[in-house]
């Protein structure tokens, strides 16, 4: 049955990989563009929006469009499916804010794979390199 949802739908789902795999390029280049290069050693979180109100609807959106980023990694980094799926991932966690944020993160970035996609993606853009603790 799901097959034949594919076969029937195949113009959407072709349309579907492309776009998601640019979108994750252009975001996720973007994002490891854009952190400074010692994001993952430092511990101290500064706010820079004083007003509770604007902060809360500010932290519910980023946390929406951060659980989005990474469901649609998800999806990326199934068999098939084109894109940067763990860069996605791991642009999703980096906006969103949740209690144990900062240990995911440098879990997922102390995989080899991931820090060495990441700075070549700086290195191309003439950024340093991410720094991680020892």
């Amino acid at each position: 049955m799901l097959s034949n949802w594919f076969l029937e739908h195949w113009v959407l789902f072709a349309i579907f990989s492309v776009v998601s795999f640019i979108a994750s390029l252009a975001g996720t280049t973007m994002l490891l563009m854009s952190l400074p290069a010692d994001y993952f050693k430092t511990e101290e979180r500064i706010r820079r929006i004083k007003n509770p109100v604007i902060r809360v609807c500010l932290s519910f959106l980023k946390n929406l469009f951060g659980g989005l980023l990474v469901v649609i990694g998800i999806l990326l980094s199934l068999p098939g499916v084109p894109g940067q799926g763990i860069l996605t991932i791991l642009a999703g966690l980096i906006i969103s804010d949740f209690p144990g944020k900062r240990r995911l993160e440098r879990r997922l970035v102390r995989v080899p794979v991931v820090l060495s996609a990441a700075n070549q993606i700086r290195s191309r853009f003439k950024r340093p390199p991410l720094m991680l603790d020892d």
